[in-house]
């Protein structure tokens, strides 16, 4: 390649079991464009994930590649941009960008990775509702990627949204109970923004945007009393009843004795909750407001706020700030009603453990260490660090930032305390708006004070000081384990409502002493700044300190205050630290200061090492202990781990106790192709598809006792190439053998991949593709959708961004499994004698024949004109026609089958589209006597089956022990509705789709599968040892009998 002098190619394994290609050159060459003409030219698996410029290849004293000097590449800075795909995603790719402060983020590229948090994730969807287009903060957190949101937005009805204006009465919420208790003056506890204003802003302007503010936001005009029994009332007045003229002082200068003045103005039992200082010279303005009506994120509501009204009024407009969403008041009554449910009161016992920790240091003396006479530190972290810190640690921990850094705070005080074996008790302050208490919630653009407080109690003994710094492999062992602490905690939301809002739980007892926040990115968007808008003044830090010191009593002895500051091309961590002076000096906060910093470099220092890794929570509802997840992760390469589901689990049962029947559970597509076929450009499409769905080629581990599947990062792919198109060979016999190997190795899931690829060259421009898995990873309705993927891929189409199968998992883990007992136990009461075609107790299967058939397209129509007639479906009709068979068969009246049903939840964004095992076999029950008609009959299947549609994911096992039988039947039949569409598969006329063919077994000695079409297509399989051809030909012939019958 042009401008490279030297080049070297290595595998690299920076983290346990994260094996990537990287690519070392020297000369002028571009490494980024070095590696696109690689794309272009190499398959995807053999194109290096990062290309690094060097002025020299390291070289040993022999002479050759020293591989261990050579550096570890920046994967952050890595371009994996993908396009947005549609108008959705590229409203959402803006959005990203600006919230983020990046120039621009693909459709794949992950929120959190960029540096995301909660807060900022309220900022996404906020804008998002701007544009139309509705979604939750929740939705940002699960989906993560722009790709992902697109699919499960809605787009805005403007026309049926209900404006929440939040006036009237207001009740009092845990922070205000809080402050309620607190000693000393609040009248004129505040916070305070400094904003500088655009050029030739009036102090006329200023009331009128400062107007808009007030009418808009129902509490900046809300009125506290106190209720007579140490209680506060609020209510909120309309629009209009506070005047902004009011609330302004104009002075010549900003600065901190006018801010202080002027917060003397404040009067939460007057409802005056907001004083301004206009600096007419300077056009800046410093916005006081009580924090009883304001928190972090609400600043960043008012300031967007503000700029919105200051454009509609600079141009002549009226102006109209943007609605909706749920009122602070209305927030105020759900969260009383959420303290007194069953779930949240479960959760006080756990809290009371926690509070139990005894403090580390003396508490706060009232009246002497309050907010004027509290020592104050304010520090910066390093660029680098901090960009570390946003990005690379949380990922590499699958941790959030707050968690790093309150780990980190832990560690440091532990340490400068020496109380490395006692728990380290710290206040938490989170933002408090969970938008998931209700249907309804909506916080986005909510003002108030919503900040919710909640103790933790860090347990963080057994690592020296200089295993810290040095953050040595014990370091890592050690985070983990703080971070499932954290993890195994109530939602920290039910701590405040539990001590404040239900009197029934006794809750009491003085918070820590030790006071953690963490504020989020404060300066992310600062890249989209101009100077026609009002921002944030540099003398804010200052200014907000000094409206600050007021005579009251501080809430902790220590506290850290913690942002992220500054663009992001260069963050910085700035901390600001309070402490009570009659506890503590600066000396010694500054030296727990640098300690704090020194923990978290250590940190960086252990990811940059190769440290992180998965902790039980990150794999749950798989539930595994840590060490027993380090111990796969020594012998995988773990993305993660899952549980199995209910077919899975008598799937792999089945493996285990037959490993005899090479075919069994075996699943088989057979595809010809003609056209000139890239075999290379095949593989790389089928490898891409399986880094879409990397499950299919999971690996299943019993070792621990629950089964578990291990996705692995990256899974590679058993592929091969036979070319049988020369040489004098049986063709036929020779495919059938490949294919029988095949078949035999996906049953092997102790040892090799569920999932095989072999494409045979069978002549020129002719080749099967043969796609073979066991049944364990994928079932029949995956397969269409499978080889779409695969052929849109070969033809390097664009793909939808793929919903992972942990969500199945995860909504397996969240049914209400009593009532899906319930549901199973009532449907099969009274069921006393097994449904047996087979002998009872067959453990094992003979060799396995098929039979097929059609009906006519007469007889197909007249079956769907049944299914309409009766308001049911052609399924439920044809199951009516093997219930009759089966009483035949059995001589009884009181007959069981199974069935296998779709199992994609309606719940799930795009399961219509998922690929993977979500079928289950669940039982269907019928009682047919001389007397029963076809009408009958069809609505006892239609019933039983809307009776348990709800709970067809309960396991079959779960399903036999609630009836008492060991087996309750040994026919399947199912309804196969997923054609394979040929002719849209071969569109693109330079390949051809001109033939294909399934293979699938299972252990049932008897099993029907019905297709639909224009004649419907039945395949009878069966065990030879049970059945002979003369028997499944009489029970064919009798199969049409009563097809023909039931129509009459």
């Amino acid at each position: 390649m042009d401008g490279v002098k030297q080049a070297a190619v290595i595998v690299r394994e920076d983290r346990p079991g994260d094996k990537r290609l990287v690519g070392y050159v020297t000369g002028s060459a571009d490494p980024a464009r070095i590696r696109a003409q690689l794309g272009q030219r190499l398959p995807g698996y053999m194109v290096p994930t990062a290309v690094v410029a060097l002025e020299a290849l390291p070289l040993t004293v022999n002479g050759k590649l020293d591989t261990r000097a050579l550096p570890a590449p920046d994967y952050t800075q890595l371009d994996r941009y993908r396009a947005p795909a549609n108008a959705v995603e590229e409203i959402l790719a803006g959005i990203y960008a600006q919230v983020l402060g990046l120039e621009r983020v693909g459709a794949d590229d992950s929120f959190f990775e960029l540096g995301g948090d909660s807060i900022l994730s309220m900022q996404v969807v906020t804008r998002a509702r701007a544009a139309g287009l509705l979604c939750r903060p929740r939705d940002v957190f699960v989906e993560q990627t722009i790709a992902r949101l697109a699919r499960v937005i809605e787009v805005a009805d403007t026309a049926t949204r209900i404006i929440d204006e939040g006036v009237g009465p207001v009740l009092a919420t845990p922070a205000m109970y809080w402050l309620h208790d607190v000693e000393g003056p609040i009248q004129e506890f505040n916070q305070t923004m400094a904003v500088q204003g655009p050029d030739g802003v009036s102090e006329t302007d200023v009331v009128a945007v400062l107007q808009a503010l007030l009418d808009r936001h129902a509490m900046l005009r809300c009125k506290v009393e106190e209720d007579g029994v140490r209680r506060w009332t609020l209510q909120v007045p309309e629009a209009g009843s506070v005047q902004a003229r009011e609330c302004v002082l104009a002075v010549e200068a900003l600065d901190a004795e006018s801010v202080v003045s002027t917060r003397s103005r404040l009067n939460p039992a007057a409802g005056r909750m907001v004083a301004a200082v206009w600096a007419s010279s300077t056009g800046e303005l410093a916005l006081i407001i009580h924090h009883l009506a304001v928190d972090g994120v609400s600043w960043r509501i008012l300031l967007e706020d503000l700029n919105i009204a200051w454009a509609q009024h600079h141009n002549g407009q009226p102006i109209a700030l943007p609605t909706g969403g749920m009122s602070f008041a209305r927030w105020s009554a759900v969260l009383a009603e959420h303290a007194h449910t069953p779930e949240v009161v479960a959760q006080a016992a756990a809290w009371r453990k926690i509070t139990a920790a005894p403090a580390l240091l003396p508490a706060v003396r009232p009246g002497m260490d309050t907010f004027t006479t509290a020592g104050n530190l304010s520090v910066r972290l390093d660029v680098e660090t901090t960009r570390m810190l946003l990005g690379e640690v949380p990922a590499a921990f699958h941790a959030g930032v707050q968690d790093i850094l309150l780990i980190a705070f832990g560690l440091a005080v532990s340490h400068m305390l020496g109380t490395d074996d006692a728990p380290v008790g710290i206040d938490v302050e989170g933002h408090g708006r969970a938008e998931d208490l209700a249907d309804d919630v909506d916080l986005t653009r909510t003002v108030g004070w919503f900040t919710a407080k909640y103790p933790v109690a860090l347990s963080l003994a057994g690592l020296s000081w200089a295993q810290v710094a040095a953050g040595e492999p014990a370091l890592g062992a050690l985070v983990k384990d703080a971070k499932e602490q954290l993890r195994a905690l109530p939602e920290g939301l039910t701590y405040g409502v539990l001590r404040y809002l239900n009197p029934e739980v006794d809750l009491t007892g003085p918070d820590p002493v030790l006071g953690f926040n963490y504020l989020g990115r404060l300066g992310a968007a600062a890249g989209e700044v101009a100077e026609d808008v009002w921002r944030i003044s540099p003398k804010g830090l200052a200014l907000s300190g000094a409206a600050a010191a007021i005579p009251m009593s501080l809430a902790h002895t220590l506290e850290l205050n913690a942002a992220t500051a500054g663009a992001d091309t260069s963050p910085q961590l700035q901390a600001n630290w309070t402490w009570a002076p009659s506890v503590l000096d600066h000396a010694q906060v500054d030296l727990l200061s640098r300690l704090w910093f020194e923990a978290l470099r250590g940190i960086c220092a252990h990811v940059r090492g190769g440290g992180g890794g998965l902790t039980p929570s990150d794999i749950a509802p798989a539930r595994l202990s840590q060490s027993q997840l380090d111990e796969l992760c020594g012998q995988y390469r773990v993305a993660d781990v899952l549980p199995l589901t209910p077919l899975q689990q008598g799937l792999l049962f089945h493996a285990g106790a037959a490993p005899g029947d090479d075919d069994i559970y075996a699943i088989q597509l057979e595809i010809t192709i003609t056209g000139p076929l890239d075999a290379p450009r095949l593989r790389d499409a089928v490898r891409t598809v399986l880094t879409r769905h990397p499950h299919l080629a999971a690996r299943f581990s019993t070792e621990f006792g629950q089964p578990v599947q291990i996705i692995e990062t990256d899974p590679e792919l058993p592929w091969r190439f036979l070319d049988l198109s020369t040489g004098d060979i049986d063709m036929d016999s020779h495919v059938q053998g490949v294919l029988a190997a095949e078949r035999a190795a996906v049953g092997e899931l102790a040892s090799g991949s569920a999932l095989r690829v072999v494409v045979i060259r069978t002549g020129p421009d002719r080749h099967r593709l043969v796609l073979t898995n066991h049944h364990i990873v994928m079932d029949g309705w995956s397969l269409p959708i499978l080889l779409q993927e695969i052929i849109a891929s070969y033809r390097r189409q664009p793909l939808p961004a793929p919903v992972p199968y942990r969500r199945l998992i995860s909504w397996l883990a969240g049914r209400d499994l009593d009532a899906a007992r319930a549901a199973w136990a009532e449907a099969l009461a009274g069921f006393d004698t097994s449904t047996l075609v087979g002998p009872a107790g067959r453990s094992g299967s003979g060799r396995r024949g098929v039979a097929s058939f059609n009906l006519s397209a007469k007889s197909t129509q007249a079956l769907s004109d049944l299914a309409r007639s009766q308001q049911t479906t052609v399924s439920i009709v044809l199951q009516a026609i093997w219930v009759q068979l089966l009483v035949s068969l059995t001589g009884q009246q009181d007959v069981v089958f199974g069935t296998a049903v779709s199992g994609r939840p309606a719940e799930i964004a795009g399961a219509e589209s998922m690929v993977g095992l979500f079928i289950n076999t669940v039982p269907v029950r019928a009682t047919l006597t001389a007397a029963t008609t076809t009408a009958e009959l069809l609505g006892q299947l239609h019933a039983a089956h809307h009776a348990t549609l709800e709970h067809q994911h309960l396991a079959l096992s779960e399903i036999h022990r609630l009836t008492g039988h060991d087996q309750l039947f040994d026919t399947l039949f199912v309804f196969e509705n997923y054609p394979i569409d040929t002719a849209a598969l071969s569109s693109d006329g330079e390949l051809t789709i001109t033939d294909f063919s399934t293979h699938e077994h299972n252990h049932y000695p008897l099993t029907v599968q019905a297709a639909p079409g224009r004649e419907l297509s039945v395949r009878v399989e069966y065990d030879t040892d049970v059945f002979d051809a003369a028997s499944i030909e009489a029970l064919i012939r009798k199969f049409q009998r009563l097809a023909a019958a039931i129509t009459r």
